[in-house]
């Protein structure tokens, strides 16, 4: 059983994601919190899995909360749920700890695959969230780094979210030896020394979160 904690200053999307959520048979929602100094609270008290958390909230926003839940509950894991989809903001909440980065409108089967995957220590984003970072990717990587090609690109990011070899080679219809191929072009070009320097720098640049 997931144990989820819903985190919103809005009553209404805390009611709405708590009834989107009832009858899984799978997922409880255990508390909910309407910003983030309470979340930290009750994640310092009850055992939570994942905690659904809003970004821009009044008292303590969601960065701050992310953060501060990962020191004090690091088991937690964080599921950003939001309407906001701005490069700055996804790279801040997923720097402060967030596995993964949704938003409001999500159907809902993408918001129970999301809180799956994260109670599984994988990270999931949105299709809309993942073409914000991979576009903000390619403005930095054009500014502040080695330049990459678009399949290097999209190989960094499905090794930062933690795919398998195979598992990369199925989403961009190629064979292993390809990845390979990529990821050893990638660890020359970035000057780092094997795939965790890799995600490394990946985080560094905000395509994810540590």
């Amino acid at each position: 059983m997931i144990r989820v904690l819903i985190v919103d200053d809005h009553e209404m999307i805390r009611n709405g994601l708590s009834s989107l959520l009832r009858g899984e048979p799978d997922i409880h929602v255990v508390e909910m919190a309407q910003n983030g100094a309470e979340a930290v609270e009750i994640c310092a008290s009850k055992e939570i899995d994942v905690a659904l958390m809003d970004i821009m909230m009044p008292i303590m926003n969601g960065v701050e909360a992310t953060r501060l839940i990962k020191e004090k509950s690091p088991s937690t894991r964080i599921l950003a749920v939001t309407i906001n989809d701005e490069p700055r903001f996804i790279k801040e909440v997923l720097q402060a700890g967030a596995s993964g980065y949704i938003l409001k409108h999500s159907t809902k089967d993408e918001i129970i695959r999301a809180i799956k995957d994260v109670a599984l220590s994988k990270h999931h984003f949105s299709n809309d969230v993942l073409d914000k970072i991979s576009s903000e990717f390619t403005r930095s990587s054009r500014t502040k780094g080695p330049m990459l090609t678009k399949k290097e690109e999209e190989v960094l990011r499905f090794i930062a979210q933690e795919f398998t070899n195979q598992e990369i080679a199925d989403k961009l219809n190629c064979g292993i030896r390809t990845v390979d191929t990529h990821k050893r072009n990638l660890i020359k070009k970035l000057e780092v020394k094997n795939v965790v320097g890799l995600v490394k720098y990946a985080i560094k640049m905000g395509v994810v979160g540590s």
